[in-house]
């Protein structure tokens, strides 16, 4: 089988399973042949070795896994992070999560901060590598992905920079923070989601209870009760109004919601005092 005819058999069995087919295909055969994709168009007579591999991978993708986990990474902000299942894949979304963050981070010069809900790395990972000076705290409850993010923080040299802790929310964080940011699950239990991330994703990191809210809210009131200035999260699109009522009852010093580029409501900075 040539790459021709490979790209050609790969964009068919791909048709039901991919938005775009044919470019998944050369995704897949450039991540199998361990070149780039441009190599496919000035080799396109060359045979493809090994094409039992190359089928097993297609075969996955067309079984709706997600490409990040067929091959063992993710493209993030400007890096490269290493994934596998059992933890989130970062969406493009959560770059503007971090973007938000750094603002904050460069006006106020703030040197100590938390992640909630570490995944891969993604967000402490991209901060550290922006903020030298920046000391963080990353927890999560689950083993996979402090397995994975300690892979990640170790690729980039970050180990003096970000500590993970297997904590609850901000539970076992005793040390004074400035500032805490989560991605955290804030799907509704009863939304249907895509099979390629329902199926193969984490529950834990995608549903945040029967309403979707309810883990946002109990972050708040730990980030509050434990007397930190700020904190930035990601949520529904959907989920606006509730928080906002939220945080009227609890009491914030301000409360500010963006949208990502699809002009959806995606996000909220809140100021505690």
């Amino acid at each position: 089988m040539t790459i021709k005819e490979a790209l050609v058999w790969a964009r068919e069995q791909l048709q039901e399973a991919c938005e775009r087919p044919a470019f998944e295909a050369e995704l897949l055969l450039a991540y199998h042949l361990k070149q780039d994709r441009l190599y496919l168009i000035t080799h396109e007579s060359e045979s493809v070795e090994n094409v039992e591999n190359l089928q097993k991978l297609v075969k996955r993708r067309a079984a709706n896994e997600p490409y990040e986990y067929i091959v063992g990474e993710a493209s993030f902000y400007d890096i490269h992070l290493a994934v596998e299942e059992g933890v989130l894949i970062p969406r493009p979304e959560t770059e503007i999560l971090i973007d938000r963050v750094s603002e904050i981070i460069e006006k106020e010069n703030l040197t100590r901060i938390a992640e909630i809900g570490v995944g891969s790395g993604a967000i402490s990972v991209v901060l550290a590598r922006k903020f030298p000076n920046l000391n963080i705290i990353a927890t999560d409850i689950c083993e996979v992905p402090l397995k994975v993010a300690k892979r990640n923080i170790e690729t980039f040299g970050l180990s003096e920079q970000i500590a993970l802790r297997k904590s609850n929310l901000i539970d076992d964080v005793p040390e004074v923070l400035e500032l805490v940011v989560s991605n955290p699950p804030y799907i509704a239990e009863d939304f249907l989601l895509a099979s390629n991330v329902v199926d193969y994703e984490p529950k834990e990191a995608l549903f945040g209870g029967s309403v979707g809210d309810e883990l946002l809210k109990e972050i708040i009131l730990d980030v509050k009760k434990r007397g930190i200035k700020y904190l930035v999260c990601e949520m529904g699109y959907d989920q606006k109004e509730p928080l906002q009522a939220f945080v009227n009852e609890v009491g914030v010093k301000s409360i500010y919601f963006y949208k990502d580029l699809a002009g959806f409501d995606r996000g909220f900075v809140i100021q505690f005092m």
